[in-house]
Formats: structure tokens, C-alpha cells, sequence
């Protein structure tokens, strides 16, 4: 049984567990992740089970920061560490920022492919909802875009993010935010250089869920 709860410094030792299941050269530090839950605890949240032993075990991370975000001004969003503060997270006042922005996201290797990635990002999606935040967004990376790219023709990574083999976006991730209601808006949230990952071809693309929006 999976329980969704927020997370605190006790933790750390079991978010570093579960860090180690991102490539090395992007795992954050347990210094970032103290800054995250300084500055915005409630938007770190932990997915956990219990062991054998009945004692909880934490399988999945994601924080979350407030930003302001302006749908026709994309210049702020020009990479990851930037928006970010390099994963520190900026300095905020909560009550200028229209938005929640999702820092990163981590599932255990083990427990990947179960149903853990929707309830914690929608753990933020409430999150916004509850702070009367208009906007939830994430820079996700693009993992099918260079396999796509290399073996069927040199497609753009906008004309990628649009991309569907059926009713379904060919984009793994981007398909799964797309369930429950994430869109990439238009050409300028689809950025490059935003962050380092090979099977992206280092593009991202900023997915954004606006509340005011019917599902």
C-alpha cells in the first residue's frame, strides 16, 4: 500500500536512497534537498510503503517551488539551473507567484513502471490548487526524442512533443504528464540546453497544467 506524505529532514537518509536511482551526474546533494525543505517543505512530498518489517520505506521524491509564470514570456525558463537557483531554489513571495513549479521528480528503480508517478505529481497539482496557484509546470526532459530522432528523421523536438502514435504522444513522459492534463503550450516551452540528458538531446520541454482549465 502506497501513502503519499510530506516529507522532513528525518528523511533524508531514505530521499538520498532513492537519489541514487537518478544518473550520477545530475543526483542532487543532501544540501540541496535541506534547502528545498527550508525554504517550501509543503512541496516536498515522499511516496513510501512498509518493508518486510512493517517499517516505511520511502520508493519516490518530488519538490516543488513557487515561480511566477507568464505564458508569453519564456525568457526566465532558459534551463533548469536557472530557474532553480541550481537546485536551491530561489528566495520567493508566495504571494506573487501564480504558479507551482516542479523541481524533480525521483522513483525508486525498483518500483518504476507502477502507479507512483500520477499521485505524486498531482500531489502537487492539489498543492497549487490549495494556495490558489493558477499553474502547475515541470521541465521534462524528452527521453524518446534522439532514439525518435536517429532512427526515423531529423524532426525538430517541438514537432517531437507533438508527436503521437495513435491517441497517444510517442514521448514516454510526456505522454504520462498528458494524462493528467499537462500540455506543452507551443514552440517557446520546448527548450534546449534547458537540461543535460542524452536521450533528449538535451531539449526539455516545459509542460504546464492550468487549474483555471477544465480536464
Amino acid at each position: 500500500m502506497i501513502s503519499i506524505r510530506q516529507a522532513t529532514e528525518d528523511d533524508l537518509a531514505g530521499i538520498l536512497q532513492v537519489e541514487q536511482s537518478w544518473p550520477e551526474g545530475g543526483r542532487a546533494s543532501e544540501d540541496k534537498f535541506i534547502a528545498r525543505l527550508k525554504k517550501f517543505p509543503q512541496g516536498f512530498f515522499l511516496a513510501c510503503i512498509p518493508n518486510e518489517s512493517g517499517i516505511e520505506r520511502i520508493i519516490a521524491t518530488v519538490t516543488a517551488m513557487p515561480l511566477h509564470y507568464n505564458p508569453s514570456a519564456m525568457m526566465e525558463f532558459k534551463s533548469w539551473d536557472a530557474v532553480t537557483q541550481n537546485g536551491y531554489i530561489p528566495t520567493f513571495n508566495l504571494n506573487d507567484c501564480n504558479a507551482i513549479y516542479i523541481v524533480s521528480g525521483v522513483i525508486d528503480s525498483e518500483y518504476r513502471g507502477g502507479n507512483i508517478f500520477s499521485p505524486m505529481i498531482l500531489s502537487e497539482v492539489a498543492l497549487a490548487e490549495s494556495l490558489g496557484k493558477r499553474y502547475v509546470l515541470a521541465g521534462a526532459v524528452i527521453p524518446g526524442y534522439k532514439k525518435f530522432y536517429d532512427a526515423i528523421t531529423e524532426i525538430s523536438a517541438f514537432d517531437y512533443c507533438r508527436r503521437r502514435r495513435g491517441k497517444h504522444l510517442v514521448d514516454p513522459l510526456l505522454s504520462m504528464y498528458e494524462a493528467i492534463g499537462f500540455s506543452v503550450p507551443d514552440e517557446s516551452h520546448v527548450i534546449a540546453e534547458y537540461y543535460p540528458d542524452d536521450a533528449s538531446r538535451n531539449f526539455a520541454a516545459l509542460v504546464v497544467r492550468d487549474l483555471l482549465k477544465p480536464l
